[in-house]
């Protein structure tokens, strides 16, 4: 199934192909009028862009942005384009294409809701794609780049820290590369031109194969942070200088800490993050809100609440001073401001916030993801507070846990977390146990 709950996504030819670029392309331009469209690097977003244009242009005005991250679509889009459309299969390996969209607020749409009961797979005529190849891309080309970069360049002071940045082959060895050239003094940049064919490693903020380059240079080139992007530019993965992986749930009370000193509110969390987040927010202020995981879930939370900011546990971190979306580029700001403020390198920072002790996300191939869960429930449901904000998340005395199915993939993914070490290893190899009989 390719209309997931916060994008389309699938194999490129094998599950998405020119047909459907083109009938999905033709379904939007009858709802929205001034279409934004950009695209990732991937070679399967290249092949697809013409198609969808081309479905588009039948009832719409298109403006293409070229190649572009999914933050900057997002910043192009919101309060000057009824639709903005940027083809990407996001962090997933080069043979994945699709398409992430959000509305003039910057508000995703729902592929589940808004997409897929009205969809209809035409097939393109032979003439039809003659007319597709012709497309001059330059007769409908538009500047959001330039705005972006301005943004940043003045938000983020130089700083003479030095950073080493893994750009991943990614989309942001455009913009974003440029953006951090100038504010980035002392930097070492790895993986920093485009190729979708990602030749160093897959595009992934969390995968551990993933993050041995730049552990590896953070630690022989002596830096201060490290920085890794996924493939559309909407994760940040940030290493410290003992080349530590700072997980998304302390970024993201770090962050919080930061932007309560200048605003009070609200900031969401995803319910897989650590205890520590909630903790972080109420000590300073602010009002913890939590959500299930997914940015269009997040990102309608927080227009709905007029959330501050909010961080998921998988590197993705939303500013309401952009729009309520995803800005890595704001994080990196955020902590460089902790690290200036605190006189502290980033593992000591990081150290204040590490009180409990978290098993990462692990997952587990399923079958039947529903009974698993379900199984779970009646095993716990006697000595433990059950919620159903997403899957299940379990509270007992001196540790907790969330199981929940994937929205992306065939997965059931289970992050634990417990006030001590042993704890935690204990009820983990118990819940697998379950999990696994």
């Amino acid at each position: 199934m390719v209309f997931k709950a916060y994008d389309i996504r699938g194999i490129y030819k094998n599950e998405l192909d020119d047909d459907f670029a083109y009938s999905l392309g033709k379904l939007l331009g009858e709802k929205y009028k001034k279409i934004l469209v950009g695209q990732d690097i991937r070679i399967g977003s290249e092949k697809l862009l013409k198609p969808l244009i081309y479905g588009l242009l039948e009832n719409s005005d298109v403006y293409y942005a070229g190649e572009i991250s999914t933050p900057l679509m997002y910043f192009g889009t919101k309060d000057n384009f009824d639709l903005g459309i940027v083809l990407t299969a996001s962090h997933n390996p080069k043979e994945y294409t699709g398409f992430k969209m959000c509305d003039i607020f910057g508000i995703p749409l729902s592929p589940i809701d808004e997409i897929k009961p009205f969809f209809k797979k035409y097939t393109l005529s032979e003439k039809q794609k003659l007319e597709i190849i012709n497309i001059d891309l330059e007769k409908i080309k538009t500047d959001v780049v330039t705005k972006y970069e301005d943004f940043f360049k003045k938000k983020i002071e130089k700083t003479s820290k030095k950073i080493a940045v893994d750009f991943a082959n990614g989309v942001t060895t455009h913009a974003e590369k440029k953006i951090l050239n100038d504010v980035i003094i002392n930097k070492v940049f790895i993986n920093e031109f485009p190729d979708g064919n990602f030749p160093a490693h897959e595009p992934d903020t969390l995968k551990k194969e993933c993050l041995e380059d730049i552990i590896s240079l953070v630690k022989e080139e002596y830096c201060d942070i490290g920085l890794i992007f996924d493939g559309d530019g909407d994760r940040l993965g940030i290493i410290d200088e003992r080349g530590a992986v700072l997980s998304g749930d302390i970024i993201t009370a770090i962050i919080s800490n930061e932007i309560l000193k200048e605003v009070t509110g609200k900031i969401v969390y995803d319910l897989r993050c650590s205890k520590i987040v909630p903790e972080v927010i109420e000590k300073n202020g602010g009002i913890p809100i939590k959500t299930r995981v997914g940015h269009y879930f997040i990102k309608k939370l927080m227009h709905e609440i007029d959330a501050e900011f909010a961080g998921e546990f998988s590197n993705h971190f939303y500013f309401k001073s952009i729009g309520y979306f995803e800005s890595p580029l704001l994080a990196l700001y955020y902590i460089l401001k902790a690290v200036e403020n605190e006189k502290k390198p980033l593992s000591e920072v990081a150290k204040g916030y590490k009180k409990y002790f978290h098993s990462g996300e692990i997952n587990f191939k399923v079958i039947d993801q529903k009974n698993a869960i379900l199984t779970i429930e009646k095993n716990y449901e006697n000595e433990c507070r059950i919620e159903k904000l997403d899957g299940i998340s379990v509270y007992c005395k001196n540790f907790w846990f969330n199981v929940r199915s994937s929205n992306t993939e065939p997965l059931l993914r289970l992050n634990i977390e417990a006030d001590s070490e042993n704890i935690m290893k204990e009820k983990l190899e118990e819940i697998k146990g379950i999990i696994t009989s």
